[in-house]
Formats: C-alpha cells, structure tokens, sequence
C-alpha cells in the first residue's frame, strides 16, 4: 500500500465496524490495523497467527480469592491506581506471602479477574500515558543525562502541618533509569548540584547534559562547573521546556505513581517522604517493562558505570565560586552563608579571594595571595546559646501503600493489629478452650506472648472460629501447650 494513501486507507477502515469470530461488532483500531501491517510486512501471513503460550501444556494456579479481595480493597481506597503499581502493592503485601506461596500476579490476569466483580466496574477508569516520543536517544548509558524539577507539591504532614516541595530528578536517556531523584524545598542551585555530584560520584561523568533554561540550570556557576567537568551542555531554546519530552515523560509517571498516592499516605517529615519516593523508584520504576525499551529501566542500565569516573574533592572543586570578602582586621571574621569563618592571623584586615561552594555543607576555602594556595578557613567558636537543642528521635512510618513499598524494599515487616483484637482477647479465648483462667503464671503468659509475636497479629472472626473448633476437637483440661500447638499449626497451615 502506498504511503500517501495508506492513512485515508485506514482511517477509512478504523470507522466500520465488523464481525468478530467470537459474534461482537465492533471496529478495529487504528493502531491494531498498522501492527498487522508491520507484522505482516516482516513475516506474511504466518507473523499474524496467534502466538503460542510459553506456558502451554503446563499446569497453571489460578489466582486465590484473597489476593483478588485484596486488589479490591486497594482499588476501592484507591480508584485511580495502575495495575503496575497495584501488583507490586500486593506482591509487597506481607500479609498474603505471595513469593513464599509461588504466586505469580499478572495484571491482565488480575484485571480478568476483577472486571469479573459489578464493584470494579464502576471503579475502572481509562488513563493512558501516550505521548509520542521521537526525539533523540542516546547511544549508551551515560552519554545523556536529562536533569530537571518537578513542583511545587503541597501535602499534609502528620499533625496537619503543611508541606510545600519539589522534585529533582538526573535521568539517564538510554535506559530511562533515575540516578538520583531528591526532595527538596526550593530547586535552587544548591539543589541542583547536590542532585548532580549524587549522580556522578555514583556513576560517573555524562557526555552530554540536558536541561531546560531555568535559572538554576542556566546559572554561570552550574555551566561553568559542567564545562570544567566536560559535560556538554545540549543547548535548548528558551520557553521551549519541553523539546526532548523523556524527564517530562518521568514526571507523568512519578505524578502517577507517587504525587497522587501522597494523600493516601501518612507522611512524618521530609526524610520520611525521601524514603518514599526512594521506595517506590526502586520497587516499582526500575523494574516495571518500559514501553519503548521493551525492558525495564533497571535492566537496561544493568549497573554500569560511564567510563569517566571522578573523585568527590573533583566534583567539589568544579562548582565552586570565587568571591572576594574582606575579612576583620581585628577578629579576622568574615561571614559567608549566613556562617562565620577566622582567616589565618596573617591575613586579618585584607580583601582575600574565597572559594565557596554553593552546598552550605561544604566548607569554603580561602586563597593565600602570595602563593595563590587554597587554604581551609576555621568555623568560628559557637556560643551554646547559639545552637537549638536537638529534636527529639522521630518514628519515620506511617501507613499507606508508599510505606509498604518502602518496607518491602527494605525487608521490613510491620505488623498491624485489627482494631480492639490483641493478646488479652487471644488469653479469653484460650481460657474458653482450656476450661480455667489463663493465664496462670508468668510462664504461662510468656508462653502465650512468644506464640503471638510467631503468628500474629491475627483477625479476630478467623480466630475465634479456630479456637472454637480446637476446644470442640480437643475439649477441656489438657495442657495449655496443646492448644497453642494446635493454634499454631492451623495458622500456618492457612497462611501457607
């Protein structure tokens, strides 16, 4: 078919609707019509056929109720989550042991299974995240580096204190991989090349780095620490952010799979949300298929490193600034970043050249005018009642489906009691069971206590119904051990 007519041709096509083998009516997509005729351009009519199961002549579990209940429940909280996201949350889920079950979730699977239910269909929802990229790629890892912002976000913290940040983000362009994604309050130019020495002293040096002409990016301070780096920066028409689409694209995703699940999740403070954002990127991003790289982003960069490594003193000594400060001719001090800084005796009272980093962390450095040497400056004595008292430890969890990202990430299991069902209920029970009061010493008790830490915690209604039946099955007046080890073994027997 000749492409100047092809497009009328299938648009023509795309608009009438036919008979499908299994009897529905309906019309073929564009986007289906121009698959087959890419396949059928590569291998003829035999490219068209069905592709056979990997899996076919096997036998195949089929997805349990729980785990189908639990998407449900997730979906009802959370109606506009994505199936990648909502698989991950259950294969994270401790509470249904899908890895130790050899439970595979599938989304098309699942989402058979739920379009099954009348609830999800008043709960689905047709998002697509389709924008057409076809601009530039890079040839490998690290030749390109996409840096850009994302904000400003506003959140409730825990205690209804108001939130108020932004996102930075190095993306590599061959894998799409984020190699260093930070929160931060303002995306100024500390941010910016804290977000880039993260990258690079993790992964090297870049060929080339692309960013929009924001201030901070366009800065002389971040061009000239680049240009000394040899990174090359792509240069970019001005009101024209979007040329290349590949950070943007990210930013669709992270808006989708952290900003908009932020309101579900409890967050402590600005570490605490840094966790969650690390969490998610490390659970769900790198390892979920990327549609145009026909693979993980994780898998595509596979670990490696550019070829142009560098030192973290190299990477400090590219951005710093020259400024030149005169210090007190008495004391010797001299004020930089809302710090004060003693010169050497020698050089009180003169006009000196400070090298000063745009990372308050990072202390300044003085130029000696007669051998032109880079000299460390001396923090001034600070008074007691100068420094704040430290803040007291703070827990860093809350609930929320980020957090259990996060705490799959980490290996962490938290356990979560159903409301007003505990360790005093599980001791009536027991006592029903048994026919006396337990329990009946400290032993007993400590007893009891280390088999809840095992299996707990528990549902009430699941288990009140199993010692119910364990009191029927054994009766009353044998040993309490005999009770717990039936207790146990039905537990796990059903969690496994």
């Amino acid at each position: 078919m000749a492409h100047d007519v092809r497009g009328e041709v299938i648009a023509r096509l795309s608009s009438v609707p036919v008979r499908w083998p299994g009897g529905a009516s309906r019309a073929i997509s564009r986007a289906t019509l121009y698959r087959w005729l890419t396949l059928y351009a590569k291998g003829g009519l035999a490219a068209l056929r069905p592709r056979r199961r990997k899996d076919r002549g096997t036998k195949r579990a089929h997805l349990p109720k729980d785990v189908v209940a639990a998407a449900r429940q997730i979906l009802v909280d959370d109606p506009e989550i994505s199936f990648t996201l909502l698989a991950a949350l259950l294969v994270a889920d401790p509470k249904l042991r899908l890895r130790a079950r050899g439970i595979s979730v599938a989304k098309s699977t699942l989402q058979r299974r739920l379009a099954a239910d009348p609830l999800y269909t008043r709960l689905q929802r047709g998002r697509r995240l389709a924008r057409r990229r076809t601009r530039f790629v890079a040839r490998a890892p690290h030749d390109i580096w996409h840096l850009d912002a994302k904000g400003p976000i506003t959140i409730s913290l825990r205690g209804r204190k108001r939130l108020v940040f932004h996102v930075l983000t190095v993306l590599d362009d061959a894998s799409r991989a984020t190699l260093a994604s930070l929160i931060v309050l303002t995306p100024d130019l500390c941010a910016a090349v804290r977000a880039f020495r993260i990258a690079a002293e993790r992964w090297g040096l870049p060929g080339r780095l692309y960013a929009d002409r924001a201030s901070i990016f366009d800065s002389y301070a971040f061009r000239a620490g680049l240009a000394d780096l040899g990174a090359h920066r792509i240069r970019v028409k001005p009101r024209n952010p979007e040329a290349n689409g590949k950070i943007e694209a990210f930013h669709r995703v992270l808006a989708a799979w952290f900003v908009r699940r932020l309101p579900r999740q409890v967050v402590v403070d600005l570490v605490h949300l840094q966790q969650l954002l690390d969490g998610m990127l490390e659970t769900v991003y790198l390892t979920h298929r990327h549609r145009g790289l026909q693979a993980p982003p994780g898998d595509v960069l596979a670990g490696r490193v550019s070829p142009r490594a560098v030192s973290r003193e190299r990477l400090v000594d590219a951005f710093r600034q020259r400024k030149m400060l005169k210090a007190h001719p008495k004391t010797g001090e001299v004020d930089i970043a809302d710090k004060t800084f003693l010169v050497p005796a020698e050089l009180r009272g003169q006009r000196l050249v400070f090298l000063v980093d745009p990372d308050p962390e990072v202390p300044p450095l003085v130029v000696e005018p007669s051998s032109g040497r880079p000299l460390p400056v001396e923090r001034a004595q600070i008074r007691p009642s100068d420094v704040a008292p430290a803040p007291p430890p703070v827990s860093r969890w809350g609930p929320g489906h980020l957090q259990t990202l996060y705490d799959a990430w980490q290996g962490k299991r938290r356990p979560n009691a159903e409301a007003g069902f505990g360790l005093p209920e599980l001791f009536t029970l027991l006592a029903a069971a048994v026919g006396r009061r337990v329990p009946r010493s400290d032993a007993e008790s400590a007893r009891i206590h280390h088999v809840y830490r095992q299996i707990g915690p528990l549902p009430r209604r699941a288990t009140e119904t199993a010692v119910r039946a364990i009191a029927r099955r054994l009766g009353t007046g044998r040993a309490l051990e005999v009770y717990l080890d039936a207790l146990v073994h039905h537990v796990t027997s059903h969690q496994g």
